[in-house]
């Protein structure tokens, strides 16, 4: 089932692009209204090449740059409905229209975490039979139809060539695909049928009887969607018409009339047989083709120039896929460069020497990006503190503009399904103040974050080695300059409520510098001011505020009717607790080497403290010589514990494939390690890694089978906790409590078991 709704969302994604195009199109015909109709019906290429192929090249001029569209991966992919809509948790359409976008999305089935399917899983599957039915239905439809066409024409006689004169049919048409015959009815005039033999001819010379089938076998796959039926239709009539104009290009001016009385003669009834039947076709449209001819006039010289002209133009803008927003940032360029980095209580920012600015400009030059709407940009309030932000200030064309660099990792960690606890985004900021933000794929963010991470390294190092560490931190004064001049802006307006929160709504930007820029010292400078008792009225609330939110966990008051003073009198900030990462102390072999990868891949990309606790579930392990490959899904999650408070600091549930080497002692050592990718690539990749890892041959039903727990992963949220409460018991923790953003316990020691 999975592949033939992979299959279905590319069709659809494949339609609502050649929808775009098709009413392009349908508006150039406009233009082209006194043109030949061969420019018309050249136009319906473009249409046909997107109904047929998901694939495009890019570039600056194409018509779908005005649309707010999803260029996926850099290959050419247009997706407006996510590849694996069935496997996300937050469901999301991106049509390019806004209204219709937040109309569509608004009734969109979410995922229910405690559910055994997700909702539009279920939906995607039955659409997805719905579609096939139909195919199967049409191509049925047109194969029996053909066929008794072609019993009709089983008494017909050989006039002369591929002419064939039959007494059962009433027009003149072309049939076959191989060998093409002309077919007459018996009795028809010598004046007419020198005009149609000529008009069926010329649809020979140009394969008309092959581009009409193919082009209705692709209306087939896309059968659901009416403008693509108004498009073969309007194709058909330009098809008809051009082949008019071809024949009465070789006629006299008064050849005219004999050549309309002809198609009236010959017609296809409304009822006919042939009228709905693309695999024959003979002579349909006939009002607007009798129209056309007696309107004919050879074509002047300037408009076919011109009409060449909006064809290639047209054909342009409508064959390419967008550019996708690539930076031209350049040493010339780029003014300065800075590296903020820190979490709760640590923020750094150090100046980035100019030698060591190409990587990271042809990084960000280069990245594959992604637009995110504005109703799907994370807010602060959604994100835990940043820990590295890149500033690159820059002149592009006389305009200044900043690209900051974001990497952080959502509150809701388990809603990005297949990803770190990193997300990277990348802000840009034009000197008008309209931001924009893209998001990276995981392996970019990547190289970025090794990119930063060797910059921070080398920094501390040298300001270590130097022993100047302090002068990575703001000093006294300075932090009290800067927590005084953001806290007058947000105490600024609006001067008529009497609500904290209206200021902070007020100056969200600088709240929220707080968190970017002022970290610990901030947080002590702040806490000093309630200990000389300078934190009273407004200035009081948002300093408490900001505390509150700068402690986190470490906050030991939770009573919220206190005044400023008071919860500061009441507040003694816990001390973490240092544990280590979890370890498995269990019997099997297999799950032991996966217990040690798991906590491995994920100490190496935390730097931020805390331990590592992993409940992994093992879908097999496959031998081949010496390599055996192991599949999991692992719920990873990062814990920090203050006195007897758990903080839960990130998470996430990875499908992977584990390959081990085993060496001379018999060890199995880590070879290869394959994560399921993101985004649209997250249902292929896993397909794509679950095969044996010698032969390469695929593993029959193994990919379904981990689509099919994804879904529904509980039994690895119960063995987290399970880990979890083993590992703190171990460690002597006999009283610990975690709790969620509304304050419900999500576990305690006395009650560790995990409650859908």
């Amino acid at each position: 089932m999975s592949n033939l709704q992979g299959m279905f969302t590319t069709i659809l994604n494949m339609s609502i692009t050649t929808s775009y195009v098709a009413i392009c199109v349908i508006l150039v015909r406009i233009l082209l209204r006194k043109a030949p109709k061969k420019f018309s019906y050249a136009l319906w290429a473009v249409v046909l090449f997107r109904l047929v192929c998901p694939l495009s090249f890019s570039t600056a001029f194409s018509f779908l740059g005005l649309l707010n569209v999803n260029s996926q991966n850099n290959a050419g992919l247009l997706e407006y409905v996510p590849n694996d809509i069935g496997f996300i948790q937050t469901l999301a359409v991106q049509s390019g229209i806004g209204s219709l976008d937040s109309a569509v999305n608004t009734y969109l089935p979410q995922a229910t975490p405690i559910a055994s399917a997700n909702p539009m899983q279920i939906w995607m599957d039955v659409l997805s039979l719905i579609w096939i039915a139909g195919i199967v239905v049409l191509l049925s439809y047109s194969v029996l139809s053909y066929i008794k066409i072609k019993r009709k024409l089983l008494t017909a006689t050989l006039v002369k060539d591929n002419v064939y004169e039959c007494d059962r049919i009433g027009t003149a048409f072309v049939c076959g695909f191989i060998h093409p015959k002309i077919y007459v009815p018996v009795g028809a005039k010598e004046a007419d049928l020198s005009y149609i033999l000529e008009h069926e001819r010329t649809h020979i010379r140009r394969k008309d009887y092959l581009i009409k089938p193919f082009a209705f076998f692709a209306l087939i796959l896309h059968w659901f969607n009416p403008l693509m039926w108004l498009s073969f239709a309007l194709m058909s009539r330009d098809m008809e018409m051009s082949c008019d104009e071809s024949v009465l290009q070789k006629m006299s001016y008064d050849a005219k009339c004999g050549y309309s009385n002809s198609l009236l003669t010959l017609s296809v009834k409304s009822n006919g047989l042939f009228a709905a039947n693309p695999l024959a076709f003979g002579e349909s449209h006939v009002k607007a083709r009798i129209k056309n001819v007696l309107n004919y006039k050879k074509p002047v010289f300037w408009v076919v120039i011109a009409s060449v002209i909006v064809l290639i133009g047209a054909g342009i803008a409508l064959l390419s896929n967008p550019q996708l927003g690539y930076s031209n940032l350049t040493l010339e360029n780029v003014e300065s460069m800075t590296l903020v980095s820190g979490l709760y209580d640590t923020k750094h920012s150090v100046i980035i020497d100019r030698t060591e600015w190409v990587e990271i400009l042809d990084l960000i030059n280069t990245a594959k990006r992604s637009k995110i709407a504005e109703e799907y940009r994370p807010t602060y309030g959604e994100l835990y503190p940043i820990y590295n932000t890149l500033t690159v200030s820059t002149k592009d064309q006389g305009e200044a503009i900043t690209y900051s660099l974001i990497i952080y990792h959502h509150k809701d960690w388990d809603i990005f399904h297949g990803e770190y606890e990193y997300k990277l985004a990348l802000n840009f900021f034009p000197e008008n103040g309209k931001s924009e933000i893209w998001g990276l794929p995981y392996n970019e963010c990547y190289q970025m974050m090794e990119w930063i991470k060797e910059i921070h390294d080398r920094k501390q190092n040298n300001y270590t080695s130097n022993g100047e560490a302090t002068d990575l931190n703001l000093n006294t004064g300075e932090i009290a300059k800067f927590v005084e001049n953001n806290l007058n802006v947000i105490m600024s307006s609006p001067k008529t409520s009497s609500n904290p929160q209206d200021y902070i709504n007020a100056h969200e930007k600088e709240y929220e510098y707080f968190f970017k820029y002022g970290g610990e010292e901030a947080l002590q400078y702040m806490l000093s001011q309630f200990e000389s008792g300078n934190a009273e009225g407004l200035r009081g609330q948002i300093m408490m505020q900001l505390c509150k939110e700068l402690l986190g966990k470490r906050n030991n008051v939770t009573d919220e009717s206190l005044s400023p003073q008071e919860w500061y009198d009441a507040l003694s900030i816990r001390q973490e607790v240092m544990l280590p990462n979890y370890e498995y102390d269990g019997q099997d072999p297999i799950e032991e080497i996966v217990y040690d990868t798991e906590i491995e891949m994920e100490s190496a990309s935390n730097n931020r403290g805390g331990f590592i606790i992993a409940a992994p579930k093992v879908f097999g392990n496959y031998e081949e010589e010496d390599l055996l490959k192991v599949f999991v899904t692992t719920y990873s999650a990062r814990y920090k514990l203050y006195g007897n408070t758990l903080s839960q600091e990130g998470g996430s549930i990875i499908p992977a494939a584990i390959t081990y080497r085993k060496d001379d002692n018999g060890r199995y050592v880590l070879e290869k390690y394959e994560q399921a990718r993101d985004g649209s690539e997250f249902g292929p990749s896993i397909r794509e890694y679950c095969t044996l890892p010698v032969s390469g041959k695929e593993i029959k039903g193994l990919a379904d089978k981990i689509f099919k727990h994804y879904t529904d992963y509980d039994d690895i949220r119960t063995l987290l906790y399970d880990n979890l409460y083993n590992h703190l018991k171990k460690n002597g923790i006999t009283d610990a409590t975690l709790t969620n953003s509304k304050g419900g316990i999500e576990f305690s020691m006395s009650d560790p078991k995990y409650k859908p």
